[in-house]
């Protein structure tokens, strides 16, 4: 751990709030900490994060073999290339490469770890948040008796936390688990003393942690089984990154990086347009790359989907990797469980899969603004209740913001709009004296999911989000190329209200 979380401060007092509160020091956090530090240089701010230490998603996961699901020319910082030639990030690099990140624009002397945001109430009285910070020992803001608290007066909340719990991963109920005499693991918490040479590994599932796990598992000499209910698209792509390696041939280092981010973007929302419009060439192009490794049946049984390419989003394979470990000690087995056995699991089928371990990649369970409570004057604001101004806002909610990133694409794409459109609008305000804003709520409520994917994880837990509406500025489009014009040069007072003082409208 780097950072200190008991770092003296004056600030965050009534008599001297912040003037912003970060909360996640993961990708979100850190992208907007760096801007904020260039943009205001004198302003008081500090990052908060539940754990104990920076990362996020990079923090919480330590599986085998752990690596991003996007290209790192666009996962990566814009202001900041990716110091390796690999295509996607293994999970250390990603980790060390925020923190070096976060250390550039002084996020690390402003770091509180372990420090979970339980309640952010805004005081019309006062016009500031009163932020309550749990501290505790085992960073997972449960309550502990080890536990203290912290409040904090600041000017204005953004929330860079994600989507997701990193405490709890969904994990379902198995016929007769209790049967099995081996072990079960869920790769949200992987033992680090975990033996793997000749041991027999059953995957459950087949996302994007499924289809890494097999390969990295087998590498390490287990014998391996992804078991998955349904197949998914598994796309092979090239492990070292050759769009950015053509652009920096081309041009000098720093436009070459943002020639590559911009067209590797492009290439992403092109590959989702063809895939919902024309999915028959989508499938088409996607099965041609996939006969360089595996059978024509093994393709039709094990990775041909029901569903169009990107309802549900595209798995990467770099170098094909799951396919490659299919030739060695690695298989893949589509069925359904009927239930747990001694020995591992037996298949409707019949058929039984002997294991030694069984690993449930079974999903995450979504969570809204990091599991803490959003109120105004003590009165309670249930995000499922709220509607999303430009999916970054809450309609009525004064001075408060958030981070979502794309869920068809690379999630910092997103992530370092919404930080340079706030960073902006923080900067108007304070030119013009009108500190306080919020968005003006539309005449009706949206009612549209936030996460508008078809995945498991995301209609299982979509309920507890804000809504979107149907027509701009209430909607979220999952669309980079749409949003660049939208979100860099579109109209900041559109459905606004702003003012030295505002009477929220959530509450009126």
């Amino acid at each position: 751990m780097t950072a200190s979380a008991d770092r003296d401060t004056s600030a965050g007092t009534l008599e001297n709030p912040l003037d912003l509160l970060i909360v996640g020091a993961g990708i979100s956090g850190i992208d907007l900490a760096h801007h904020v530090c260039e943009a205001f240089p004198r302003w008081s701010w500090e990052v908060h994060d539940v754990h104990d230490d920076l990362g996020g998603t990079w923090h919480t996961f330590r599986y085998p073999g752990i690596r991003s699901d996007s290209d790192m020319a666009t996962f990566g910082f814009p202001f900041r290339p990716w110091p390796h030639e690999s295509t996607l990030g293994q999970g250390e690099e990603i980790k060390e490469y925020i923190r070096d990140a976060a250390r550039d624009c002084g996020a690390l002397e402003r770091l509180h770890l372990r420090s979970w945001i339980r309640c952010a109430d805004w005081n019309s009285r006062e016009q500031l948040w009163q932020v309550t910070s749990v501290r505790g020992d085992s960073g997972s803001g449960s309550g502990s008796a080890s536990e203290s608290e912290r409040t904090i007066w600041t000017r204005r909340v953004h929330f860079g936390a994600g989507y997701y719990s990193h405490s709890e991963g969904f994990r379902p109920e198995f016929p007769n688990e209790e049967e099995f005499t081996g072990e079960i693991i869920h790769p949200q918490h992987w033992p680090e003393d975990t033996e793997y040479a000749g041991r027999r590994f059953v995957v459950i599932g087949s996302g994007a942690t499924a289809i890494t796990l097999v390969p990295a598992l087998e590498q390490l000499g287990a014998d391996v089984t992804m078991l998955q209910r349904t197949p998914s698209y598994v796309a092979p792509l090239p492990e070292k990154d050759i769009i950015s390696a053509v652009w920096k041939r081309i041009l000098p280092a720093s436009p070459a990086y943002r020639a590559a981010r911009f067209t590797h973007g492009a290439r992403d929302m092109g590959q989702f347009l063809v895939a919902q419009n024309l999915p028959w060439a989508f499938k088409q192009g996607l099965r041609a790359m996939q006969r360089r490794y595996i059978s024509r049946a093994q393709v039709a049984e094990h990775f041909t989907p029901s569903y169009r390419p990107w309802d549900q989003r595209v798995c990467k394979a770099p170098n094909g990797d799951i396919f490659r470990a299919m030739q060695g000690n690695a298989r893949v087995v589509t069925g359904h469980i009927d239930t747990f056995t001694e020995r591992g699991i037996q298949l409707r089928s019949g058929a039984e899969l002997e294991a030694d371990v069984i690993v449930t990649a079974t999903g995450l369970e979504l969570e809204a603004f990091g599991g803490g409570t959003l109120s105004i004057d003590g009165r309670a604001l249930p995000p499922s209740d709220q509607t999303a101004y430009r999916g970054m806002m809450l309609a009525g909610v004064p001075n408060f913001s958030f981070t979502v990133g794309y869920v068809n694409a690379s999630w910092t794409l997103r992530a370092d709009m919404v930080s340079k459109y706030m960073v902006k609008l923080w900067r108007a305000g304070e030119k013009s004296g009108e500190k306080i804003y919020a968005p003006v709520p539309p005449e009706k409520r949206g009612d549209r999911p936030l996460l508008d994917l078809d995945a498991g994880y995301v209609r299982r837990g979509a309920h507890r989000f804000p809504r979107q509406g149907t027509a701009r500025p209430w909607t979220y489009v999952q669309n980079y190329l749409v949003e660049i014009p939208e979100l860099t040069f579109g109209d900041q007072r559109r459905g606004m209200e702003f003012g030295d003082r505002i009477t929220p409208a959530a509450v009126r």
